[in-house]
């Protein structure tokens, strides 16, 4: 693990700034730079608006030649994370206004679980989840094929074969949701969805804890066919969203329970500043 950067450094850095960072190890550089800087700047020890120093000193502070940083910080640029502006250098940007939903991933990453902040960003991965789910199901009972039908039922049906292993059933799980929102015909919800094919890859741990319960979500996918089948997209939308509700909300209480005050639960309203980095981030049912 990378050592952290100084916690309080200024919003502009200063030679004696400099100091604090520490070459970094030689294997995947390019990624060991970027995330080092993505872990900074999502804790905000790097806040907003800040300017990062030249290039020449950068590079030098952390051990590694300039085509190597440009690359690092490029791929900070591509995540919404900083910005470049002629004349002005490299700015560190607002995470919250121009990051994508892949940071969600990073963040969690970033955290253990049973931390406050951990619980609130998983429950935003599921909500998002659950926006996705309801409006692709309600869109594919009126746009789906017999063909998407019977591709749906077939990964159904594949997924009696990977409970034994919760990463399995993950990939099996992202390949059925993504046969329904190809069924919606919305290539919208189709690059959301990327978000969460990455996580058996990028978050195993976490997978393996949202896929604890893999035969009772067999019923799921058997129950969404009989959905989409009815062709009622209102009737699609409310159901599949409520049934998700209730699901998630089993979920955290089994794996983080909400933050207990004055005898009765409550969301926990710690910010979310990510205390370390544990590489790519990078996603149940």
């Amino acid at each position: 693990m990378l050592p952290p950067i100084h916690p309080k450094l200024p919003s502009n850095f200063t030679a004696d700034s400099l100091a604090s960072l520490v070459p970094v190890a030689r294997s995947s550089v390019v990624d060991a730079v970027a995330d080092r800087l993505q872990a900074e700047i999502l804790a905000e020890r790097l806040p907003a608006g800040s300017r990062l120093p030249s290039e020449r000193e950068l590079s030098l502070a952390l051990g590694v030649n300039r085509l190597t940083l440009r690359a690092a910080l490029a791929r900070l640029e591509a995540l919404g994370l900083v910005s470049t502006r002629h004349g002005a250098g490299t700015l560190v940007a607002s995470w919250r206004e121009r990051a994508g939903l892949d940071t969600l991933a990073v963040l969690v990453g970033s955290l253990s679980p049973g931390e406050p902040a951990w619980r609130e960003l998983v429950a935003s991965i599921l909500e998002v989840r659950r926006v996705l789910a309801a409006e692709a199901v309600a869109l594919a009972t009126l746009r789906h094929t017999p063909d998407d039908l019977e591709v749906l039922a077939a990964l159904a049906s594949a997924q009696r074969t990977r409970l034994h292993d919760a990463i399995s059933f993950a990939r099996g799980d992202i390949a059925f949701q993504r046969a329904m929102v190809r069924a919606a015909h919305n290539v919208g919800l189709e690059l959301v969805l990327n978000t969460f094919a990455r996580f058996p890859d990028d978050q195993p741990e976490l997978v393996a804890r949202l896929y604890d319960r893999r035969d009772a979500s067999l019923l799921f996918y058997d129950a969404t066919l009989e959905l989409l089948r009815a062709g009622d997209p209102d009737g699609a939308r409310n159901v599949l969203r409520s049934t998700l509700e209730a699901i998630d909300k089993a979920w955290l209480e089994r794996h983080a329970p909400a933050v207990i005050e004055g005898g009765k639960a409550s969301s926990p309203s710690t910010p979310v500043t990510p205390r370390r980095s544990t590489g790519k981030g990078s996603k149940k049912k």
